[in-house]
């Protein structure tokens, strides 16, 4: 009799088990996404406020991998000759090529209407100039540059080799001016080409700092201790060098505040941003501030604010414009101080903001923005060799009848506004 029972209750264990097993594989729902607050640890920018939660590194979200999703890609999108205008109406628009091998550390704020270019097959350096016309800048050949800063006022560029040798090159006097010090990261030149900051990345976060200096590394000054905030931190100078660096810190789940960092330790407001991932880019006239945000509420892909970027006004005026970009997809007018051009992706797949690289093949369209008011328009749907193009950075000439841009495999092209 107590073997029967024994045998009675082992049958019914193993069938409520089966049963859980076919409710979790077949019926229950998969959890959602989660966004986690995750407490500071260790490092501190001393001049802001102590606490609060830090940027959630991208393995603490669980973003959906969208990176396959159905969205067609801009080479896949064919588009028929007689649909296509020759200068800009809003529609699809022909674009021309204008280089023909790859180019890799493109500078779109080169002085005298030249476009500055690095070309890795054939080692030199070149330029576009206004008539179109490409020069070769030195005879020279530069092995395995890995990275290029150019002076926005002078043919100057910080030159980044995979060794961590970095120098100074002087392109119309054709030398090398100054070898700067290998801790040093992340440059940025102010806007009259003067000043240069970066990030001093010693061998422990300890030793991490915004620093200054002259662009040939004389006159260096320890600015602000960064610790572990590397990633918070991005080099960007104000047009009236008031601001050198930017410092974002995560209020909640859904804001961020975003500190100004003076080279002489001045206090200058902070803003406060409806977002994460905060990216900005100054008018010439330094009156507005372009930024770039993404949260929840936008399925985590960016979206383009503007604030007021006057030092003593600076984040007043908030004003949401709704395109779903980055600034370092967009360029300034030559003419207006109060006009943008932005490229634009058609579509954005969730979580973008996260990964750019969901971005890469997508089309694109130019917009023209007006940031008194706000007030947007879109100038063209580029097409290239009978299809849609995706677009990494884009430049527009002297007199702003042109747009030059580069694709995601390196090519330029223009379209005529």
């Amino acid at each position: 009799m107590f073997k029967k029972i024994a045998l009675i209750v082992l049958f019914v264990l193993v069938s409520i088990g089966l049963a859980f097993l076919i409710y979790t594989v077949f019926f229950k729902s998969s959890p959602q996404p989660v966004i986690n607050n995750v407490p500071e640890q260790g490092g501190t920018l001393p001049s802001i406020k102590e606490g609060g939660a830090r940027i959630i590194a991208d393995q603490e979200l669980e973003v959906p991998d969208l990176s396959s999703a159905e969205f067609p890609k801009a080479k896949d999108i064919k588009v028929l000759e007689q649909a296509v205008t020759e200068v800009a109406q809003g529609g699809l628009t022909k674009s021309e090529q204008v280089i023909f091998n790859r180019v890799s550390a493109t500078n779109f704020k080169a002085t005298n209407n030249q476009m500055f270019y690095y070309d890795s097959a054939q080692q030199n350096f070149y330029k576009l100039n206004s008539a179109g016309e490409v020069i070769k800048m030195s005879d020279r050949k530069f092995y395995a540059v890995q990275n290029v800063t150019w002076s926005p006022t002078k043919e100057q560029a910080i030159l980044e080799y995979p060794d961590q040798t970095k120098v100074l090159y002087d392109f119309d006097k054709d030398k090398q001016l100054a070898t700067l010090p290998k801790q040093m990261q992340d440059f940025s030149f102010s806007y009259n080409g003067n000043k240069l900051s970066s990030k001093w990345i010693g061998d422990y976060s300890d030793d991490n700092y915004v620093i200054s200096s002259d662009p040939n590394g004389a006159n260096f000054k320890f600015v602000e201790p960064m610790g572990d905030k590397v990633d918070d931190v991005a080099n960007i100078w104000s047009p009236d060098s008031e601001i050198m660096a930017t410092y974002r810190e995560q209020i909640d789940g859904i804001r961020q505040e975003i500190y100004f960092i003076n080279e002489y330790g001045k206090n200058i407001h902070s803003l406060t941003v409806d977002g994460t991932g905060f990216e900005g880019l100054w008018n010439p006239a330094g009156e507005k501030l372009l930024y770039n945000v993404f949260s929840a509420k936008t399925d985590f892909s960016p979206v383009l604010w503007i604030a007021n970027g006057q030092t003593d006004e600076l984040g007043g005026g908030k004003r949401y414009i709704g395109l779903n970009t980055w600034v370092d997809k967009c360029s300034f007018s030559n003419i207006n101080d109060d006009l943008v051009y932005c490229a634009v992706p058609d579509y954005l797949p969730t979580g973008s903001g996260w990964y750019p690289e969901f971005a890469d093949d997508l089309p694109y369209s130019i917009y023209k923005i007006n940031i008194s008011n706000g007030q947007k328009e879109k100038l063209a749907e580029p097409v290239a060799n009978g299809t849609r193009v995706s677009i990494d950075q884009i430049f527009l000439n002297k007199g702003d009848e042109k747009i030059y841009y580069t694709d995601v495999n390196g090519y330029v092209y223009n379209l005529d506004l």
